[in-house]
């Protein structure tokens, strides 16, 4: 029985979001923790955001990165669409009883 590369597709785009969903549940972490502390240094260092001003008296919180949240979403919906395409559109199979030899010809 052969499988639809579609399927195979479908399951690896889902791999890359939950992987991408996983970075950026880490960088929502740090993000977090840099608010709650206050300490902006570490976190704009090491993700290149710009740190609030030192007079702020209202929104003081950096910008945070969504790249890899962007990422994941992406690649969900792509998976999801290749998986429904696959879904609605199935490849052609053999009727019920055809051994591999009769659809081959030899």
């Amino acid at each position: 029985m052969r499988r639809d590369k579609r399927l195979l597709g479908a399951m690896s785009l889902f791999v890359a979001s939950a992987i991408a969903w996983l970075i950026q549940a880490g960088i929502v972490r740090a993000y977090v923790y840099a608010a709650v502390m206050g300490n902006w240094s570490e976190f704009s260092s090491f993700f290149g955001a710009r740190p609030p001003s030192k007079n702020c008296l209202d929104y003081c919180v950096a910008n945070l990165p969504f790249i890899a949240g962007w990422l994941g979403i992406g690649c969900f919906l792509l998976g999801f669409a290749l998986l429904f395409a696959a879904w609605l559109q199935p490849g052609r199979q053999a009727p019920a009883g055809a051994t591999r030899s009769n659809r081959t010809g030899g």
